[in-house]
């Protein structure tokens, strides 16, 4: 190599590294000028600084929550308040819900939990054949598979019927179907409608690759739900048990509290599609079912305040005897982190039950730093170790259930699209807790011993946890 080519090689790795190094700058000088929390700030200061030139582009792609210019665009979700009976309940985590502009909790339900995907496919199969008016549906994944080919089947007779079917895909969910869109085409013919949600594909620069929507929702005629962690896929769920199938956890709602999911499907369209779905008019006596009281609680970007994130820590914090907490992914906050170990001081039975391996590695290497911190104060915790666990569930003593899109990481509480409902009917938490409890037969409980190396790979990842 000529000394020319030397200079001018030297002289342009230069230019590149203050180019790089002042993009860093203004990140850092961006990030400082935003309302984020101390711990994500730390996390995006060391990567920007360690790895400039993949930090400053991973900041640029993935950082940003409420302030980011197309969320600001959606319409901020109001639930409208219907029979709200929260006196009744006098329920101190209700009533912070409301303070925080969530609907107030609803009687008049039934509640159904669906304890396996068999038994989820079999319901919904039910569900959507039973509808005479409209199918709404949300979902982070629709995969093209068996189960799906079924379902979409399904649901292009019912269009042929004439009843409405809309449904919204998260694009990155879905990239693969959004690519390849042919098994929806005969669905779009016969006059059912999908979108998908913040596409990838139609705004590569402006959709926001770390703000999902993570809501799963099937309603039928305005008055029936499915919710929880189940995407549409054979993974979660399917006509006969096989090897690959996850355990999951899904729940119907009849009644009043699914006009509140109605709702927040409404909003999502018109985000997504820019076209008003008009609200039917209601006839309070077909409401009327079962006494279930739930409350329905949407979170995330289009959510004037982080009120799930509030309720649950102030429920650990009121908490006298019992906390339950199911999660695929385990990656609290600090403030979270903290309120569980002052449970257990306080002689609290606090269990953490998570998969023992998951889909996403890095999930599970951040959730280690975390769970041996519990672990070492007495926290119970416990690996679910027959097959992948992708249920989702906080129990507290005998006065709440939450189940719904949630995961217990950061991601879910201040990130993700996601809706959850708080059951606070005695027999429904009884439910749910006797399906927890037959977990815990395919469990290993605690943490094995590890080095130093091991101690400080687990701080490395917990550092990173807030920006993954």
């Amino acid at each position: 190599m000529t000394f020319e080519n030397f200079w001018q090689s030297f002289t342009t790795f230069n230019a590149v590294t203050v180019f790089t190094f002042l993009l860093a700058l203004g990140a850092i000088a961006h990030m400082l000028s935003q309302r984020h929390k101390p711990s994500s700030m730390i996390a995006w200061f060391v990567i920007i600084l360690a790895i400039p030139y993949l930090g400053v582009p991973f900041y640029i792609i993935f950082s940003g929550r409420k302030i980011n210019k197309i969320v600001q665009s959606k319409q901020r979700i109001e639930l409208k308040r219907i029979d709200e009976i929260g006196d009744l309940l006098n329920s101190p985590i209700e009533k912070l819900l409301c303070a925080n502009s969530v609907a107030g909790a609803v009687g008049d339900n039934e509640f159904i939990l669906c304890k396996d995907g068999v038994d989820a496919y079999e319901k919904l199969i039910d569900m959507l054949t039973r509808a005479k008016e409209s199918i709404y549906i949300t979902t982070y994944i629709l995969k093209k598979d068996e189960v799906t080919k079924k379902i979409i089947e399904l649901l292009t007779k019912k269009a042929k019927e004439g009843v409405e079917v809309r449904m919204i895909i998260d694009s990155i969910g879905s990239l693969f179907l959004e690519l390849n869109q042919k098994v929806l085409k005969p669905l779009k013919k016969a006059g059912g409608d999908y979108r998908f949600f913040m596409s990838i594909i139609e705004h590569p620069i402006s959709t926001k690759l770390n703000l999902r929507n993570h809501r799963k929702m099937i309603i039928i005629d305005h008055k029936e739900v499915m919710s929880g962690g189940m995407n549409i896929s054979k993974e979660y769920i399917a006509p006969s048990f096989h090897d690959k199938m996850w355990v999951d956890l899904s729940f119907i709602i009849k009644g009043k509290a699914a006009l509140h999911y109605f709702e927040i499907f409404k909003y999502d369209w018109e985000f997504a599609s820019g076209e008003n779905i008009p609200t039917p008019a209601i006839n309070p006596k077909e409401f009327v079912f079962k006494k279930s009281v739930v409350q329905v609680v949407p979170s995330g970007p289009d959510v004037e305040k982080d009120a799930l994130y509030e309720a649950i820590l102030t429920a650990i914090f009121l908490a006298k005897k019992k906390i339950w907490i199911l999660s695929p992914y385990f990656i609290p906050d600090e403030s979270l982190q903290d309120a569980l170990i002052v449970a257990k001081h306080k002689g609290i039975d606090v269990k953490i039950i998570t998969a023992k391996i998951s889909d996403h590695i890095l999930a599970d290497a951040a959730r280690k730093g975390y769970l041996r911190e519990l672990y070492e104060e007495r926290v119970d915790i416990l690996f679910y170790k027959s097959k992948m666990i992708h249920a989702k569930a906080v129990l507290i003593d005998t006065e709440m259930a939450i189940l719904g899109s949630s995961n217990f990481d950061i991601r879910s509480f201040f990130y993700n699209f996601e809706v959850v409902s708080f059951f606070y009917s005695k027999s429904d938490i009884e439910n749910v807790r006797e399906w927890i409890e037959e977990l815990f037969k395919e469990c290993d409980r605690g943490m094995k011993d590890t080095t130093k190396f091991g101690i400080l790979f687990e701080n490395i990842f917990k550092l990173m946890a807030p920006v993954l």
